[in-house]
């Protein structure tokens, strides 16, 4: 089917309160899709949304767009897919009912051909419902925040989403290519057809080809396989993102009758407690990253650069991976992982039975979850990126016989959808225990903590700090989620990292940090390189995202908090803040990752010395890697050093503040203590062959120079600067420029 961009010339509004539907005659106005309208709601500290959804209201909004089609479409089917309405969607045609889907998440794909009308203009009338609040544990967005597409199609067409493509077996020099074309027909009439399908290389050439014959029967869809053998292939990996694109034409004698196309990449993948996770036979550990789906300053409108550049900037920062969390991706994010090599742990729920909050998706889960899970693997099939599905999040429910019966009824359903690839799940051993907390801990000769508001399980693991990662080991919960291990390819463990070595009993048991505290990168990364069944690592997060505010901001107060008060509404505890701008944790991990040899400076805020830092276990001392600290000239201030040297000194203006050891046996961050005074600080490391590496920093002069650079110069036919800013003198770095990109 042709697909027609259908994102232009929208009208939005905002429903009043208490109303089903506008007021006649009120004027909506001009917009272009994907949209975020909450964004753009006014944020108060009595929003109903509260922290978790960064204090933005919600509500219910109507769009509208007209268009036209003309009386020779007339024997044409017609298709909307909207690939993403929060909370809920309601779509209708000429006032006609063509569609609804519940949960901001899942396509929308329905057939409108029987609402149309031609001659004249069409109207689409979408009603995005998000007004019962709180629905979910992070910022969501509203309205129509993810691309629209028409599509159109002859009595004989391929179907939305009727290539599935795999590459079952590689061998030496060849591949096998299988194609799975799904053919619709409206007739009555038996008619017979030919399947043409070419496999075009990275190059564009033709790499292979293979023509069927069809005989399709009336009013039907047929499904044709065919398997088609590719010489040489350029595989896909993380290193070597080779992409494939595979086109597929209906074809009555030489009249082409319609035409499928969609990118695939050839690659294999193998997992094992002795080898691990290896794509096309070589071992790959996972430097990864937790992420949600907002972009920051524009909400949660899916933007197709701002997906692309996230995934362009943590591919340069040393991930090799990314977990959706806790929601399926969009088809740009993919697309970009695809092209870029980054892999994805595709993540489908955040609940299941079991509320997490008042109008969550468990409310609607008995009912939708078989058709989520097929939306999302049609979704996934074709990307070359996406290696895993996970089931669920911290799911409650799941350390009981009921809950491991639901896991065992995901992941069978989505191996019955897709067998290439593996299903986990996203566990949080604390879950089980909550209930008996204090004779678990008692058991542990730990002290139970005073509960911090709330008394939740992110209230109770803010009050234990890293206690969690020890707590989890208790056999209480290897006792309640054995059955639900089982039913799994691969077990995602949540602040668990005192479980990584109980694993070992259990030979046949392959696992990952699936979410993990950014300041225990350094044993995490650990455990990973000596556990052969660990095959990586996430932090939460790689990116800042809104909604779940505060929980990585540091206070100064004397009160340890989970979420913090308006007007926070970032969660600020991403390795790149939400601009896209690496924080100094990013340089650490990359340490720790054995990406960077140079050792990194960042100082912590003078402003703030001699306080107690009120750290939550997702955040570490702020810092900014800065020489410049106007007014505070003489006083004392904390410099941090991260390296994987054995020994680093600091100078400050060639004079020397001390030598510390530092490396693994440090975690690979050192601290020193001084005195504020402009100049310059440098950083040396020392290694074990005598070599040296360093890295400096100078005070800004009170000149400031600002060296402006496009980020692109073209988008489709419109010429746009879209600039990087780099600011040399304010930052004073003497080895390299940090840009900020802005797109």
């Amino acid at each position: 089917m042709q697909r027609q961009d259908f994102n232009r010339e929208w009208t939005v509004k905002k429903v009043p309160k208490g109303m089903a539907y506008s007021a006649p005659g009120s004027e909506g106005r001009n917009v272009t899709l994907p949209h975020d309208a909450m964004v753009w709601e006014e944020r108060s500290a009595d929003s109903p949304s509260s922290s978790e959804g960064g204090y933005f209201a919600g509500g219910n909004y109507e769009y509208v767009k007209q268009f036209y089609l003309d009386e020779s479409e007339k024997e044409n089917t017609f298709f909307l897919e909207f690939q993403g309405i929060q909370n809920s969607g309601y779509v209708y045609v000429n006032g006609t009912l063509a569609g609804s889907v519940q949960g901001g998440y899942t396509r929308l794909i329905s057939d409108v051909t029987h609402c149309l009308q031609f001659g004249v203009k069409n109207t689409v009338l979408v009603r995005a419902v998000n007004t019962a609040m709180t629905n979910s544990r992070w910022y969501t967005g509203s309205g129509i925040y993810r691309p629209v597409y028409l599509y159109k199609g002859r009595k004989i067409r391929i179907d939305v989403d009727g290539l599935r493509i795999s590459t079952p077996e590689i061998s030496e020099g060849i591949a096998a290519v299988k194609v799975d074309t799904t053919v619709c027909y409206d007739e009555k009439v038996r008619k017979t057809v030919a399947l043409k399908t070419e496999i075009l290389g990275p190059d564009g050439d033709v790499a292979a080809a293979e023509s069927s014959r069809i005989t399709l029967f009336e009013q039907s869809k047929t499904v044709q396989t065919q398997r088609i053998y590719v010489k040489e292939p350029q595989l896909w990996s993380v290193d070597t993102p080779c992409l494939y694109r595979c086109r597929v034409s209906v074809c009555d004698g030489e009249t082409v009758l319609d035409v499928a196309e969609s990118t695939f990449g050839i690659r294999r993948l193998e997992l094992d407690p002795v080898h691990g996770l290896r794509i096309n036979g070589t071992k790959i550990l996972l430097r990864g990253g937790c992420i949600h789906h907002d972009n920051g300053p524009v909400g949660a409108a899916t933007l197709e650069r701002a997906e692309e550049r996230r995934i362009e900037l943590l591919k340069e920062a040393g991930f090799n991976s990314i977990r959706m969390s806790h929601n399926s991706s969009s088809e740009a994010l993919l697309d970009a992982c695809d092209r870029l090599g980054m892999l994805v742990m595709e993540e489908s729920f955040d609940m299941w039975t079991q509320i997490k909050r008042p109008f969550d998706y468990s409310l609607v889960f008995a009912d939708n979850w078989e058709k989520d899970l097929e939306d999302i693997v049609q979704k996934d099939f074709n990307h070359p990126c996406v290696f895993m599905y996970s089931t669920g999040n911290e799911i409650k429910e799941i350390h009981t016989p009921a809950g491991a019966q639901w896991s065992r009824r995901l992941a069978e359903k989505i191996r019955s959808l897709d067998a290439t690839r593996y299903v986990t799940n996203a566990i949080n051993g604390m879950i089980g225990i909550m209930g008996d907390l204090p004779v678990v801990m008692k058991d542990m000769h730990m002290t139970v903590p005073e509960r911090t508001p709330g008394g939740g399980i992110n209230d109770t693991m803010t009050a234990l700090m890293g206690a969690m990662n020890y707590l989890s080991s208790h056999p209480k919960v290897e006792e309640g989620l054995k059955e639900t291990y089982g039913t799994l390819d691969l077990i995602g463990l949540n602040y668990m990292r005192d479980v990584y070595d109980q694993m070992k009993q259990y030979p046949n048991r392959v696992f990952y940090g699936a979410e993990t505290l950014p300041p225990d990168i350094a044993p995490n990364w650990k455990k990973v390189k000596q556990l052969p069944a660990c095959i990586g690592d996430y932090t939460w997060t790689a990116w800042d995202y809104l909604g779940e505010a505060g929980i990585g901001i540091v206070t100064y107060d004397g009160r340890l908090r989970f979420a913090k008060p308006y007007p926070a509404y970032l969660a600020y505890c991403g390795d790149f803040d939400i601009t896209g701008y690496r924080r100094p944790m990013s340089y650490l991990r990359e340490i720790v990752f054995g990406l960077r040899k140079a050792p990194y400076l960042a100082v912590q805020l003078p402003e703030h010395y001699g306080k107690e830092p009120m750290c939550t276990p997702w955040s570490l001392p702020v810092t900014v890697s800065s020489w410049t600290w106007k007014g505070y000239e003489g006083k004392n201030c904390v410099v941090e050093v991260y390296s994987d040297a054995p020994e680093v000194e600091l100078f400050v203006n060639g004079s020397s503040v001390g030598r510390q050891p530092a490396g693994e046996a440090e975690q690979y961050r050192v601290l020193f203590e001084t005195v504020y005074t402009p100049g310059e600080i440098r950083a040396v490391a020392y290694y074990e062959d005598g070599t040296t590496d360093s890295y400096c920093l100078h005070t800004a002069k009170d000149e400031v120079s600002l060296c402006l650079t496009p980020d692109r110069i073209k988008i489709g036919k419109m010429i746009l600067f879209m600039w990087q800013s780099s600011f040399v003198m304010q930052t004073g770095r003497c080895r390299h420029r940090q840009t900020a990109k802005c797109a």
